[in-house]
């Protein structure tokens, strides 16, 4: 791995500017997603102001409430040059090319080294210090649209992870990246770089279930997967939870906000989370990234300034932290079609014994209460569940739709809260586990029983019901929930 050295840059950024996260938001996407600048003169944002404020950016000339960060320049500079390589339509328009010879110029003047480079690589770039050579180095190949080994991209990511990079190269190669479509092993160095297969510790329980969630939380349906993990802890199944408190772009509500609003201590380590696992009265676990990976939280308002969410936003969600005795589980929600496939290899490889990928609400595993349209061979609905069961050591894949109304619940659509936030959340998921009957309780019965079918720890659907409903209706799993919370808070009196 890379040697990091002492430098470091401020990780302060002005901005972001607006005007410039429109255009970011344009180019820098896909070869068939990218939406030149001014097409038409009636388009928004045009090229030449973009590059205009770039410039007094560059120059100070703009207050940094304004001004357009290095990282924000980084991902630009980078998506542009990338584009050589893309398809046609989605290269340079006329406008781009005639707004950059105008400005070319004066951004060659004003431009720091880093970001000239990101503008025309051809220049070349002397890194400041061996941790930011490997960024570089690794540059040099996305620039022109190749991939990374698994090594290169495992190294880079805990380079990017320092602060011994600059935030215009940190941009850059994280949207250059995005934008050339991750291969496998770029994935899976990205997943490893966080935390490897090596760190992986033992846990004392026969079996476990992760549960990887995007980690910017919900903003529009209720999260049900802390009160799941209390339900399954009440049927003898332990689960991990893993999250933020919160992260851009959605700053939505996540099982760590969940377990704060209920008076529960967020601030554990690995070891304490273990202990709770194990623990007889408890049964689950959860983790913050705040924790295992300092360097990623602290990432997070780059996420911000490049405009779209890093490789690891989809990769973070099959994070591995405890192996159990018996059986590894693993729980994965996704909404883009085509990761689905990467993270049940990851899992596969890592152990895991059975392991589903759900697209579901927001992005994340929760099943909605109404399957809408099924899915089809060119459309993957929400709802929809594949994955794989270890047999003899031989993967036996599967792939459906769960739809609700076959397991008795009619809803015409998929209801919403009426308030967003943790403290409300709190409170359904709360009544629900004390019996409450509605969506609530629908939606956590539902997500149980359909997770602990699918990963074969019950043969039928309508036993894996049956056996969720009682556990609720008898008070066994807010017991849980209200013991993680009581546990929880010795440990930090400890």
């Amino acid at each position: 791995m890379a040697d990091f050295d002492s430098l470091s840059y401020t990780p302060a950024y002005p901005g972001p500017n607006a005007d410039v996260l429109e255009a970011q938001a344009r180019v820098c996407t896909g070869p068939h997603q990218t939406r030149p600048l001014g097409v038409k003169p009636s388009d928004f944002p045009q090229p030449e102001p973009i590059l205009e404020t770039l410039l007094k950016s560059a120059t100070g000339e703009l207050p940094a409430s304004e001004a357009a960060s290095a990282a924000q320049m980084g991902a630009f500079f980078a998506a542009m040059t990338l584009r050589a390589y893309f398809p046609k339509q989605t290269q340079w328009s006329p406008a781009e090319k005639a707004a950059f010879q105008k400005y070319r110029s004066a951004l060659t003047e004003q431009l720091s080294p880093e970001i000239l480079y990101l503008m025309e690589p051809k220049r070349g770039y002397v890194p400041a210090n061996p941790t930011e050579a490997v960024v570089v180095n690794a540059l040099e190949k996305i620039l022109r649209a190749k991939h990374l080994s698994y090594t290169e991209t495992r190294e880079m990511c805990k380079a990017i992870l320092s602060d011994a990079v600059s935030p215009a190269l940190k941009g850059a190669a994280l949207i250059g990246q995005r934008m050339n479509r991750e291969t496998y092993q770029e994935v899976k160095g990205y997943l490893d770089a966080f935390y490897g297969p090596e760190a992986v510790q033992p846990i004392d329980v026969p079996t476990l279930t992760h549960f990887g969630q995007p980690y910017d939380g919900a903003t529009r349906y209720f999260r049900p997967t802390l009160f799941v993990a209390a339900v399954r802890a009440a049927l003898g199944e332990a689960s991990l939870l893993h999250s933020v408190d919160t992260m851009p772009p959605k700053n939505g509500v996540t099982e760590e906000t969940l377990l704060k609003a209920l008076g529960a201590n967020t601030r554990l380590s690995l070891a304490q989370t273990a202990s709770l696992i194990t623990e007889e009265s408890v049964g689950f676990g959860y983790i913050s990234q705040r924790e295992y990976s300092r360097a990623a939280y602290d990432l997070r308002e780059l996420r911000v300034h490049i405009m779209k969410r890093p490789p690891w936003a989809a990769t973070e969600k099959a994070q591995q932290f405890f192996s159990a005795r018996e059986s590894n589980y693993m729980v994965l929600g996704y909404y883009h079609i085509g990761y689905e496939k990467p993270l049940l290899q990851l899992a596969w490889e890592r152990g895991i014994d059975a392991a589903v990928a759900i697209k579901g609400e927001e992005g994340t595993s929760h099943y909605a209460l109404r399957l809408g349209k099924p899915s089809t061979v060119d459309r993957m609905a929400v709802n929809y569940s594949q994955g794989f069961r270890r047999v003899d050591d031989t993967r036996e894949d599967f792939a459906m739709d769960i739809d609700p109304k076959a397991h008795g619940f009619n809803y015409v659509h998929s209801p919403r809260p009426e308030v967003v936030s943790a403290e409300a959340f709190a409170e359904l998921g709360v009544a629900a586990l004390s019996g409450e009957k509605g969506p609530i309780y629908d939606r956590i019965l539902l997500n149980t029983a359909m997770v602990d079918y699918l990963l074969g720890i019950c043969p039928e659907p309508a036993e894996a019901l049956a056996r969720t409903r009682a556990v609720m209706d008898s008070g066994r799993a807010l017991a849980r929930l209200e013991a993680y919370v009581a546990v929880s808070n010795q440990l930090s009196a400890d």
